[in-house]
């Protein structure tokens, strides 16, 4: 089961760390207005997301692995609230989908709870 969660859990970073340079535009107006460099911080925690997805396999630090990763996700929430309260949609120029926006924050829990549990033994 942990090796199925891990395949998910990597599948996901891999795909929204690409997403970050392929719809770069929609993931900049996820950033807090009151944070500079919007672009630089999209490129930079997509790289982290890619590195993550990889870092997962790698048995030796999983640990380290594991706590990095549930602190990312800690730190990537508010990104996801500001979605929710700007009614932000996935696509640019798309209606967005109220409902979605707000169900998908308390999806960061199990996220950060998973996180935690790939790096125990």
């Amino acid at each position: 089961m942990k090796m199925v969660f891990r395949l998910l859990y990597s599948l996901l970073l891999i795909i929204a760390g690409i997403g970050h340079f392929t719809k770069k535009d929609g993931f900049v107006r996820t950033v807090l207005d009151i944070l500079p460099a919007k672009s630089f911080i999209v490129q930079f925690t997509g790289v982290l997301e890619v590195l993550f997805s990889v870092f997962l396999w790698i048995k030796k630090g999983q640990a380290v692995t594991s706590k990095l990763l549930a602190t990312f996700m800690i730190a990537v929430f508010p990104a996801n609230v500001n979605m929710a309260i700007k009614e932000i949609p996935f696509q640019p120029g798309a209606s967005p989908n109220k409902i979605i926006l707000w169900l998908r924050l308390p999806l960061q829990i199990p996220l950060i709870v998973g996180a935690l549990k790939l790096g125990r033994k």
